[in-house]
């Protein structure tokens, strides 16, 4: 519990199919398969790459916070 809100598993299936679209984008753009011009290229690239890992860890502990009943605040 979260400040008296506790993680939905919608919520965490939700964020674990976005994390999971940001890798497969991650790749795609890696291989080249989806182009970008010039510097643009490893800036998308790189952006992708720190909102996955944001969401990945989000995702992470949200999980722990269910599971194991941790009550943050109040």
């Amino acid at each position: 519990m979260i400040f008296g809100y506790v993680p939905s598993s919608a919520l965490l299936v939700a964020l674990g199919l976005l994390a999971l679209g940001g890798l497969v984008f991650q790749i795609l753009v890696g291989k080249r398969v989806i182009r970008f011009k010039g510097r643009t290229h490893m800036k998308v690239h790189r952006w992708v790459a720190y909102a996955v890992t944001a969401i990945a860890a989000l995702h992470g502990f949200l999980a722990l916070v269910r599971v194991n009943v941790w009550v943050i605040g109040w």
